[in-house]
């Protein structure tokens, strides 16, 4: 069975199941995404109480609502690990804790091993007051919540914090509060927090400066600005009395209408609204409550709406040892991997800086703790990629909040899972060890069009001239609408019969060729149009013709000098583009080839450009794009791959 792997797919998901619940307090996930074959949990020693709503007040004055869970009868003083999120604390609450061990339940899980567990609803959302806008200000109501555990008479002094996607972000931003009190931090698919540290642009989903059109759906569902909270004149005694009398959480139950959530896949609805232009106009075409949605999809990457939220520059001190956790074919890895770089380097303190870990598995978004002994990727077959992340977690916490020194030592500076060898591997060093930087090049007749034309990819250059090129319809995108490349390995070989598609592959490999680590790419281009994109793929392909998807990278070609700057291309002239942005690993086996996929498309995980030069989030006239590839010679198009040499 194919489970789902993209990560608004994965939200709506999970979050949709408590909302079209009926109300009942049980929350089961289905078997695909809960094994009996994961590495199992054991619970701590202690009964777990919870105190609903404690309203802590911040700078301006508005009240966050937390809950705090603590272990019964510990003795001594007790650190926190917190959660801030957008999702609603209470699916922490009314979780089964007997339940095999989710993200879900994790509350009860930690405060039975003698934590403190805490979950904040995220300023403007659900209980807690303020106004929402998404990426903003969770830097100082991070500092401010700590403020409030400072003056707790239980506190030891000690905080963690984890959380996935939005949450996990908020565990990067809460590390560039710098307060003293955050000493553990384990920031799951956190790339969400990111802005342009290490050189890269990533502003929430934004990548290569193209918004995700998968959040239009997100949006309508789970980005409101609009809640019914408790007033500001009630205290948080007043307000418990009443409180079960309110539901605070809104009405989902159209999210049908646009997909179905057993596979991810879009209803005709859900397709011809996403299509829909202006894209500024599908909030209002799905009836969707205020939210950001025509911010995010109209304002350029460096436009001052970006430049106000709370994203990780070059240039921030961050706080806090920290366990960076994600996956290979997560939309964020390479964020992940920049930001273990960035802690390591702008850590507070030397035990900061010291005290930075990362594990990275091999499949999609907020998927660590899930891993079976029979591990399925969308498509590819792992084998047993089992990981015990709560074990390791919690001897995290033991470590940096408990002042174990003993819990995590000896413990490698990264774990990963290396797809192909279907193992666990580690390494002290990133870059790893022996990592070769390696250069494939473009190659054809002028006929790579489909993976039946003639395009070779080759540890030389070409020593003649060649040009491929296709033709883009925005009314005919390229995507993959099921599965995401970033968010897991499908088998692209169907769809490598699309003309629009330039099929670049290696010969069958003589032996076995090992992967780890930063990808780039520079491919020559020329249009007919001032503006286009530029889609490329890394795929590995089996003997028999398999061919599955590594990992992807995109570019507006408008931003092709910078992200500061919309720079349009001349009609016929040549471009030499740099790609990056990638980050992933795979062991591609003797007899497979390498191959690349290059177009002008990939819906809906980035939304179509539409050819004009124009603003694609206010116009509805496109034009199609006649694009060239050219390589040999003069244009020495090429992919550079991490070579690992033992």
């Amino acid at each position: 069975m194919k489970t789902i792997n993209n990560p608004i797919i994965i939200l709506l998901f999970l979050f949709a199941i408590h909302f079209l619940a009926a109300n009942t307090n049980e929350y089961v996930l289905p078997r695909e995404i809960i094994s009996d074959s994961i590495i199992p949990f054991y619970k701590g020693p202690y009964k777990v109480r919870v105190e609903r709503s404690h309203f802590i007040k911040m700078r301006d004055g508005a009240r966050l609502s937390t809950d705090l869970y603590f272990p019964v009868d510990y003795e001594g003083k007790l650190p926190v690990i917190l959660e801030r999120t957008p999702y609603d604390k209470a699916n922490r609450r009314i979780a089964d804790p007997e339940a095999p061990i989710t993200m879900n339940n994790q509350a009860y899980y930690y405060a039975s091993h003698g934590f403190v567990f805490a979950v904040q609803d995220r300023r403007g959302k659900f209980e807690s007051e303020g106004d929402y806008t998404i990426g903003y200000g969770d830097v100082n109501d991070a500092y401010d919540t700590l403020e409030w555990f400072e003056k707790q008479d239980w506190f030891n002094g000690n905080v963690g914090m984890i959380g996935c996607s939005i949450p996990g972000g908020n565990v990067i931003k809460a590390g560039m509060s710098q307060h003293k009190s955050l000493k553990g931090l384990v920031p799951q698919s956190a790339g969400f927090g990111h802005g342009t540290a290490g050189g890269t642009m990533a502003r929430g989903f934004l990548r290569g400066g193209v918004q995700n059109m998968w959040m239009p759906l997100w949006t309508h569902g789970f980005g409101s600005k609009l809640f019914y909270r408790p007033s500001k004149r009630l205290n948080r005694e007043e307000y418990l009395k009443v409180a079960d009398r309110f539901d605070f959480r809104p009405n989902v139950n159209d999210l049908v209408e646009y997909m179905d959530l057993t596979t991810g896949a879009f209803t005709k609805k859900g397709l011809e609204t996403i299509m829909h232009l202006p894209l500024v106009e599908i909030d209002d075409l799905m009836g969707s409550p205020p939210s950001d949605w025509d911010n995010l999809i109209s304002k350029p990457p460096m436009d001052p709406w970006w430049l106000a939220g709370d994203y990780l520059e070059d240039e921030d001190a961050v706080s806090g040892g920290a366990l960076h956790v994600n996956s290979w074919h997560d939309y964020s890895v390479h964020e992940t991997m920049l930001q273990f770089e960035h802690f390591s380097k702008k850590g507070k303190t030397e035990w900061d800086r010291e005290n930075q870990y990362a594990i990275i598995g091999p499949l999609g978004h907020c998927r660590l703790e899930n891993l079976t002994s029979n591990t399925i990727n969308v498509d590819r077959e792992l084998g047993d990629a089992r990981f015990d992340a709560w074990g390791t977690y919690l001897k995290w916490w033991d470590y940096t909040l408990k002042g174990n020194k003993d819990a995590f030592e000896g413990t490698p500076k990264i774990q990963y899972f290396l797809p192909g060898a279907n193992e666990w591997r580690s390494s002290d060093e990133w870059p790893i060890a022996g990592t070769v930087p390696t250069k494939l090049y473009l190659s054809s007749n002028g006929s790579a069009n489909t993976r039946l034309g003639d395009g070779s990819l080759n540890w030389e250059k070409a020593k003649s001239d060649e040009i491929d090129e296709y033709e883009y319809d925005p009314s005919n995108p390229v995507g993959n609408f099921e599965e995401a490349v970033n968010q897991g390995s499908s088998d692209m070989s169907e769809l490598e019969l699309r003309k629009d598609i330039l099929v670049y592959s290696t010969s069958p490999l003589e032996e076995d060729i090992e992967m780890t680590g930063k990808i780039r790419a520079k491919i020559w281009v020329s249009t007919n149009v001032p503006d286009t994109d530029l889609a490329l793929k890394l795929v590995d392909v089996y003997p028999d013709g398999r061919a599955y998807a590594i990992k992807e990278t995109y570019l507006r070609l408008r931003y092709r000098d910078g992200y500061d700057k919309t720079v349009m291309m001349e009609p016929g002239k040549i471009y030499p583009i740099e790609l990056g942005t990638m980050t992933s690993a795979n062991l591609f086996k003797k007899g497979h080839q390498i191959r690349i996929e290059i177009t002008s498309s990939n819906f809906p995980t980035f939304a179509r450009n539409l050819n004009t030069g124009g603003n694609n989030a206010t116009e509805t006239e496109f034009q199609k794009a006649n694009v060239k590839i050219l390589h040999g010679k003069r244009h020495p198009s090429h992919i550079e791959l991490p070579i690992i040499k033992r």
